[in-house]
């Protein structure tokens, strides 16, 4: 007798009745819903990065450059405003501009000729107004606001300009026309200071075997000045205000040339000011005593790459060939004075080669 197979029907578990299978399908919709998640997060952001630069590309556009020439608004001279240059320096007026204005010439060809008024001196010592005029700029209008000057020629932008100016000895030296070099200088000096805007700041740092500053005291500034050695002493900038011009001129006027030269001691003041300037004037009329170490240290104590506009002042030879080199390491321009007559470019490169001790 044959027996009939037997079927046992066994019904697979509810998945609530698992917990492993549960868990893993939790696990699987958890890991999907942040897949999804970091997937509209990307999105997203690529959307607003589209979007971002859509909205930036047209400022990377230079707009047009529209230069314009307005003179400064005159304004009240507030003397609460105005500090005093220093204690015991009794004011100077300021020379008055003539109403009279001419077009300056160069020596060498520039974009623009600017008219500008000077101020005639016929009976000055030296004939600076006949040879190379009685300015070169007013010193306004940089386009920052700024201002900027200009010194015997050599004009530059920037809201601060120091002047380190010989003072030794041969600077008493007489020249062409009558006075000496000191004259010249003092009168080049007041006439590019009293041009200055009121927005600049400005100093002088003297020299001869010392460095010194304008609020030196004393009756020899030039010996109990800085000799390059120790600490360098600060010096001070000055707002270019009517008073601190008048106070400032007065005092120059005063100061006597005496010693011999050094520029290392001068150009390391200007450098180490705070704010740095950005215009440097370097007048010489001698060969220094420290040339070599100047030009071995010049970009060490010139960190912010300033130019230096140099003026070799009656003396084509090795000094302004001294002079030439250092404009032409830190970017400046070389001016030669010589004769009486200013001249720039290749024309004051030539002299200073043709006259070169050793060619």
């Amino acid at each position: 007798m044959q027996t009939q197979p037997s079927f046992k029907i066994i019904e697979a578990p509810l998945v609530s009745e698992n917990p492993q299978i549960e868990a893993l399908l939790a696990h699987q919709r958890k890991q999907e819903f942040i897949q999804s998640m970091v997937v509209a997060l990307i999105s997203v952001t690529l959307m607003c990065l589209v979007l971002w630069l859509i909205a930036i590309l047209p400022s990377f556009k230079e707009p047009p450059v529209i230069v314009t020439y307005q003179e400064p608004p005159k304004k009240a001279e507030d003397p609460h405003d105005r500090p005093d240059l220093a204690r015991g320096m009794r004011p100077k007026p300021a020379n008055s501009s003539s109403a009279s204005a001419r077009v300056l010439a160069a020596a060498v060809t520039g974009p623009v000729a600017v008219p500008m008024p000077e101020t005639p001196d016929p009976t000055g010592p030296f004939g600076i107004d006949d040879d190379f005029n009685a300015g070169f700029g007013a010193g306004d209008g940089d386009g920052d606001g700024g201002g900027g000057s200009s010194f015997f020629g050599t004009a530059r932008p920037g809201k601060h300009a120091v002047y380190i100016v010989d003072f030794s000895l041969s600077m008493t030296s007489d020249v062409v026309k009558g006075g000496t070099r000191i004259d010249a200088l003092k009168k080049e000096m007041v006439r590019s200071i009293n041009a200055l805007s009121e927005r600049m700041n400005f100093t002088v740092i003297f020299f001869s075997h010392n460095a010194w500053s304008i609020d030196a005291s004393g009756s020899s500034p030039a010996d109990a000045g800085w000799n390059g050695l120790g600490p360098t002493p600060p010096v001070t900038w000055y707002p270019a205000s009517s008073k601190v011009k008048s106070d400032f001129l007065a005092k120059l006027q005063a100061m006597q040339a005496q010693g011999n030269t050094s520029w290392y001691p001068p150009l390391k003041m200007a450098f180490a000011m705070r704010p740095a300037p950005d215009t440097v004037y370097l007048l010489s009329d001698g060969e220094p005593r420290d040339y070599d170490q100047v030009m071995d240290e010049i970009r060490e104590i010139n960190p912010n790459k300033v130019p230096v506009d140099t003026i070799a002042f009656e003396l084509p030879g090795t000094p302004a060939r001294y002079m030439m080199d250092i404009a032409k390491a830190t970017g400046g321009q070389f001016t030669l004075v010589y004769k009486g007559k200013l001249m720039s470019g290749g024309a004051a490169v030539e002299l200073t080669k043709s006259t070169f001790d050793g060619k």
